[in-house]
């Protein structure tokens, strides 16, 4: 667990809960909220960070996707055995979270099942939602996926940015990523002037919004189809 700003704690991702596991945060309060919740591998490391903050998998009272993908959300289902959470995704990535599907939810990659999860409400575009005294605002920012979007608030006078995998996160079309939308997207994240930025992937800390510029440059700008593979092509993750 690690206390970012204010109430925001990052309690899953690569380093504090399974190598496997995107970055989750929890807005604690008297109805804490999760932004994501990491993959199913990760679940106990997630339960024990949880703990630590004085919280229950049981006190959570939603769960706000970035996206429907398996390092991002597939301990949804283990949460819901635990409590009466809600789920918010996305429309265009509603479908993928509530049948499982393994391409669009990329389990494929890890060769893991992706529980279906019954959605909720849908983000949109311009939607506001409060936790742990903030308001966050979400911002759609499909290129990783049809459906990912970014979260922003206000935290102790900073514009802080909760970018997802908007950020430094994979390219595959059996995924639905688009290079077009994603350039917009991260335009538009450039336009907004944050002072610091987390993301879906690496080290657990805040950086600085001028790292956005960096990412943007990096978009698309050569593909090398020869690197290896994160998975073994046939669906089982290389790391097994």
């Amino acid at each position: 667990m690690v206390r970012l700003i204010g109430r925001l704690n990052l309690v899953s991702g690569g380093e504090i809960s399974h190598p496997w596991d995107a970055n989750a945060y929890l807005i604690t309060g008297d109805e804490p909220v999760l932004i994501d919740c990491g993959g199913s591998e990760g679940y106990p490391a997630l339960k024990r960070n949880l703990r630590r903050l004085g919280y229950e998998p049981g006190d959570v009272s939603r769960v706000i996707a970035t996206h429907g993908h398996w390092d991002h959300l597939s301990a949804m289902a283990q949460i819901r055995e635990e409590s009466d959470a809600r789920l918010f995704v996305h429309a265009a990535d509603r479908e993928q979270v509530e049948t499982g599907d393994p391409d669009l939810t990329a389990s494929f990659l890890y060769d893991r099942p992706f529980p279906p999860a019954e959605v909720n409400g849908l983000l949109e575009d311009g939607d506001e939602f409060p936790a742990g005294g903030y308001r966050f605002h979400v911002i759609h920012t499909p290129g990783h996926s049809p459906g990912s979007v970014s979260f922003w608030a206000e935290i102790e006078g900073s514009r802080v940015l909760i970018a997802g995998d908007a950020l430094w996160g994979g390219f595959h079309p059996r995924i639905r990523s688009n290079l077009d939308d994603w350039s917009t997207s991260l335009d538009r994240l450039l336009a907004m002037d944050f002072d610091v930025v987390t993301f879906g992937h690496g080290p657990p800390d805040l950086i600085p919004g001028a790292g956005l510029n960096d990412a943007r440059r990096q978009l698309g700008v050569y593909f090398n189809s020869w690197f290896e593979p994160f998975y073994n092509g046939s669906g089982g993750h290389v790391g097994k």
